[in-house]
């Protein structure tokens, strides 16, 4: 432990004068964002003090997925683990070789931008993975740099679909834009000329809804309606508990259950819970922490492995086998551009679970 704090205060030392390389650098804005409440070990005056200068330098650095700074200095809180840092010090030492996980075969890379454009009529397109999304006017979808990917005559039918380990964005005819996860896709014409915009999603997506009230934005999934005016919000259909969840940032929709036609109506910080039960359940939640997936970052609070490693699957194209370490809680703040390795590594720092990769099989030890 000793050792730890010595390490610790030379690596905050050399950040705060300006000396630490890119590579230093990283990992302690990394382990900024991975710290959480465990200030039971934080005991040395000195310490907090080169903390609170380092929250100070770290919120003045732009965020590399857009997170909030306010939600940083909150989860952060200016908190020292004293292992965590001494792991950060051996990974820049021994060039990022983890004891505490076994690979077999070779580490897993995360996700990454691709996705499929189809069209009613046409082949499938392959969407460069060298962009992040796609922009549809009423006579082409274009990628963000003006490439036209396909011009368009008539209004069609199209489809954006995200394999396993994919994401994309898309911004819609009406300007509406959407951020897709992995095994996720949209549905939705070149053009709209109706009274109402319609689109119908699978998987995960996020929303941010162009204002028109003259023309309602409606969205379909298999087993909900939602019906929106101009808004923010996330929607998630995996299933993976059972659950549609449907979570509101901005502005305010209505949700109806295909099954039971029941609604109900969201304000800013909700969350509809859709599931076989007649019932729509309602509950307060944080927004951030929902939809920090499109912002490149897993914010985790108190969510059993279980329910987290269901995420891990899809995002690195990977198999769990959590076994009986399931119903563990995590809190963590973990980049999804981390590697596997990484990511488990952070499980294992937080709840003692140890994990072997062996090709694209992960057993918990």
């Amino acid at each position: 432990m000793e050792n730890h704090h010595f390490r610790a205060k030379a690596l905050l030392k050399k950040y705060l004068e300006g000396e630490c390389n890119e590579q230093e650098k990283a990992l302690i804005e990394e382990w900024y964002l991975a710290i959480q409440d465990n200030n039971y070990l934080l005991k040395d005056e000195e310490i907090i003090t080169d903390l609170s200068v380092l929250e100070q330098r770290l919120s003045n650095i732009p965020q590399r997925k857009s997170l909030h700074i306010k939600r940083i200095a909150t989860v952060a809180a200016v908190i020292l683990i004293f292992l965590t840092i001494g792991i950060l010090w051996n990974r820049i030492a021994t060039n990022n070789i983890n004891t505490d996980i076994t690979i077999i075969n070779h580490d897993i890379l995360p996700g990454g931008d691709r996705a499929t454009l189809s069209l009613e009529g046409e082949e499938d397109i392959s969407l460069s993975s060298l962009q992040k999304g796609l922009v549809t006017t009423d006579t082409s979808i274009i990628y963000p740099d003006g490439t036209t990917v396909r011009q368009i005559e008539d209004i069609k039918m199209a489809t954006l679909s995200t394999p396993v380990a994919g994401q994309y964005q898309i911004t819609l005819p009406d300007g509406t834009k959407a951020w897709l996860n992995a095994l996720s896709s949209i549905r939705y014409p070149t053009s709209f000329r109706d009274k109402e915009r319609r689109v119908s999603i699978t998987g995960e997506v996020y929303f941010e809804v162009a204002k028109d009230p003259k023309h309602p934005f409606i969205l379909h999934t298999k087993d909900q309606e939602i019906e929106v005016l101009g808004t923010s919000f996330n929607v998630n259909t995996y299933k993976d508990n059972g659950q549609i969840l449907t979570t509101l940032t901005e502005g305010s929709l209505r949700v109806t259950d295909n099954k039971f036609h029941n609604k109900v109506v969201l304000k800013p910080g909700q969350q509809s819970i859709v599931t076989d039960s007649e019932v729509i359940v309602v509950k307060q939640v944080d927004t951030e922490e929902i939809s920090s997936w499109k912002d490149g970052l897993y914010i985790i609070s108190n969510e059993p492995l279980l329910q987290y490693t269901k995420k891990i699957e899809r995002w690195y194209d990977v198999k769990i086998d959590i076994q009986q370490q399931g119903n563990k809680h995590l809190s963590a703040i973990i980049p999804r551009d981390a590697k596997l390795s990484e990511v488990l590594q952070a499980i294992t720092l937080k709840t003692g679970v140890k994990f072997k990769i062996e090709g694209r099989r992960v057993t918990a030890m």
